[in-house]
């Protein structure tokens, strides 16, 4: 059984959208994954790598933190203002 707006998603297409840069919240980053449920794209921001710290409070490794857009509004009847405010910086 499908919720209202469901159909208006294709998780297939979205998937084709992995790869693609994009800039948020001022920051440029690549769509790395998406979620099924919400539906919702991960990315990964491209700046520099941060130190992540073990469980001792030293830098054990380099990484980045990634971000979670969601995809539809909480009442799935529209799309969400954070995927509307992505600036898509790859050509189509």
């Amino acid at each position: 059984m499908s919720k209202a707006g469901d159909d208006a998603i294709d998780l297939p297409h979205l998937r084709t959208l992995i790869g693609l840069r994009v800039r948020h919240l001022g920051e440029v980053c690549v769509v790395v994954e998406v979620l099924e449920s919400p539906p919702s794209l991960v990315l990964e921001p491209l700046g520099p790598a941060t130190p992540i710290a073990d469980l001792h409070g030293r830098p054990g490794e380099y990484g980045v933190e990634p971000r979670v857009i969601r995809v539809l509004t909480d009442d799935r009847a529209g799309l969400h203002d954070a995927l509307l405010e992505l600036d898509i910086l790859d050509p189509d």
